[in-house]
């Protein structure tokens, strides 16, 4: 898969940046997502994402879990995605992800769907279940966390201690 957008803030070309992030994401199953309350209090989770073509990244949860809660009030939310290093303080790999989170409906349901059953391809195989995801009568709900600046490094492929700052832009 290729990533179809493009990156503000670097030379360094689109297809490149793509590459890095396709390969980090692909390198580990879980992201550490942080949201916060309306209050402001951070609140950090864990999730098995997707990624999508269009930067987006896609994970399951229950709607009544406190990031659940939390992105329903304030969808704005923080990920990071990372490799372990093959030692310590080199070969870095990873990304800190800045957008908007919540439940998708309809057609970006649909593409949700289709990129986490494509990750994992036991994901709701059984069609009830599918239509139960997508007409949200589930008791858990497909979420996007829609990527809008990232701060990638991949030492290995981009330069070492090169950390690009970027806005994603579709």
């Amino acid at each position: 898969m290729a990533l179809t957008v493009e990156f503000d803030g670097t030379d360094t070309p689109a297809a490149a940046v793509g590459h890095s992030v396709e390969a980090i994401a692909s390198g580990t199953q879980v992201l550490s997502l942080a949201t916060a309350g309306a209050d402001g209090t951070p609140h950090a989770n864990m999730a098995f994402f997707a990624l999508g073509k269009k930067f987006d990244l896609f994970f399951v949860s229950e709607p009544s879990t406190l990031h659940g809660r939390n992105t329903e009030i304030r969808p704005t939310a923080s990920a990071a995605i990372w490799l372990p290093p093959p030692q310590f303080g080199e070969g870095l790999r990873g990304m800190q992800l800045t957008g908007e989170c919540g439940i998708v409906y309809g057609a970006d349901a649909e593409a949700a769907f289709e990129a986490y059953q494509g990750r994992y391809p036991s994901f709701a195989t059984d069609p009830a279940v599918r239509a139960s995801f997508l007409d949200s009568t589930a008791a858990a709900s497909l979420y996007r966390f829609r990527v809008e600046r990232v701060r990638l490094v991949d030492e290995p492929n981009l330069g070492r201690r090169n950390y690009l700052e970027l806005t994603v832009r579709r």
